[in-house]
């Protein structure tokens, strides 16, 4: 129900470009066909973060620009080390205030694939 909702709201506002996926998210990359280099992923994942297992998966696919959302900005914190390690690098980092006076917040981190160092001569 969740694609075909996101499906329909993608054609609704002319974005032709994009497709949507859903599955377990240590399964999910087996049946993803895009072409990385021009794929951009979106993760919102629970409070306890993302699976290590899934961030592998994520890292071996490498793709070109992953936007990463998270309410707790610990785990966030802990995966984001390793997808630095994995070959991203951090471009964007912007906290929300969504839950006034409370301690919580959502925290949005935009990543983009580094390029491979280029060989030495």
């Amino acid at each position: 129900e969740l694609v075909r909702s996101a499906a329909a709201n993608a054609a609704a506002n002319g974005l032709a470009n994009a497709r949507f996926f859903a599955g377990k998210a240590e399964d999910l990359f087996a049946s993803v066909d895009l072409p990385p280099d021009r794929t951009a992923v979106v993760i919102d994942p629970p409070r306890k973060g993302a699976s290590l297992d899934f961030l592998r998966q994520l890292v071996a696919f490498q793709p070109a620009v992953l936007v990463y959302v998270s309410c707790d900005p610990a785990t966030q914190a802990r995966d984001a080390a390793v997808l630095l390690d994995g070959g991203f690098a951090i471009t964007r980092a912007v906290p929300f205030d969504l839950f006034p006076q409370t301690r919580h917040i959502e925290s949005v981190l935009t990543f983009r694939r580094r390029d491979p160092s280029p060989p030495a001569s």
